[in-house]
């Protein structure tokens, strides 16, 4: 008598169904455990506002470091000695980051676990601006065009450093609010906001969404383009920041999402990287993208999470 018989195949199948929908189970009370974890929310956030009003200090600082542009012309470039200066093409550039910051709110308002890809967000922001920051100070490079402005400001009083701070800040340097710096080049902040609102929008999408994944890395490479034609950035700039901050969203949610690397035998991850083990320790697994009715609809529309799950 075979010990694979019918009877035991179903008794054993019916056994790994009941274990399977145990581990979703499980899997499911974890995640909307960490969904409530709103303290790491609020860690991330003030973490990307420090970082934010830091880079705005440091580029009020290297605007009176460029070089003069007389004295140090614009350096060789293959890009922008080939193409025309087109001037309206930085201002298309902005309204596309508007367009896709639209996009990613749409899909934290419909996402279930919108406090994680939140949290996520914040905490690249935060991390990718300070390096930001540091490569400006470090090395000032000359104006990449000659139609720039970039005449040294003048301020009396920290007060006015302060004030010139918190503009660059609130309007997050765009040119169509009037805010306009120099000698933050290396490397290009449009083109990391960019590429990291492409990589949120389909990384939390399905790919039934293939729609909207297409139309964001259209986005993200006609911007990048843009901003290269309105001879605001060098391509080195524009490069290094979609190379960096591309690798930082794979290399964090590659480690967010290996469960081995979270153990409490191996803790490499909370000596080297602290902030990431802080926000992700507790999550082991990817983040299922489920939508949900946001809290202002459920009076209109009502429906049942298990049954969606």
């Amino acid at each position: 008598h075979s010990s694979l018989s019918p009877t035991h195949l179903r008794e054993s199948n019916v056994h790994n169904t009941y274990n399977s929908c145990q581990i979703s189970n499980q899997q499911k009370s974890i995640l909307n455990k960490l969904n409530g974890e709103k303290q790491k929310l609020l860690v991330s956030f003030i973490y990307a506002l420090v970082s934010g009003i830091w880079t705005s200090f440091i580029m009020v600082v290297v605007h009176n470091r460029v070089p003069n542009v007389q004295k140090y012309p614009p350096l060789p470039d293959l890009f922008l000695d080939n193409i025309p200066h087109i001037s309206w093409a930085y201002a298309v550039s902005e309204y596309i980051i508007v367009v896709m910051s639209f996009i990613f709110l749409l899909i934290l308002m419909f996402h279930k676990y919108w406090n994680i890809i939140l949290r996520r967000f914040f905490a690249l922001c935060g991390t990718i601006y300070f390096l930001r920051s540091i490569t400006m100070l470090v090395t000032s490079l000359s104006v990449p065009g000659h139609h720039l402005d970039c005449t040294p400001l003048k301020y009396g009083m920290s007060g006015e450093i302060l004030s010139r701070c918190i503009q660059i800040f609130l309007f997050q340097g765009l040119s169509n609010q009037r805010v306009r710096s120099c000698g933050d080049y290396m490397f290009s902040g449009h083109t990391v906001i960019l590429t990291l609102l492409n990589h949120c929008i389909t990384e939390y999408t399905t790919s039934d969404f293939y729609v909207i994944h297409l139309l964001s890395w259209f986005c993200n490479i006609f911007g990048m383009i843009l901003i290269l034609a309105a001879h605001e950035h060098y391509s080195i700039d524009v490069f290094i920041a979609f190379f960096l901050t591309s690798r930082l969203f794979l290399y964090y949610h590659s480690l967010a999402n290996n469960a081995v690397l979270h153990s409490k035998s191996d803790n490499r991850l909370s000596i080297w990287f602290p902030m990431f083990s802080y926000f992700e320790k507790n999550i082991q697994r990817m983040v299922p993208n489920i939508l949900r009715v946001p809290w202002p609809l459920t009076f209109i529309y009502t429906h049942d999470e298990n049954k969606e799950e």
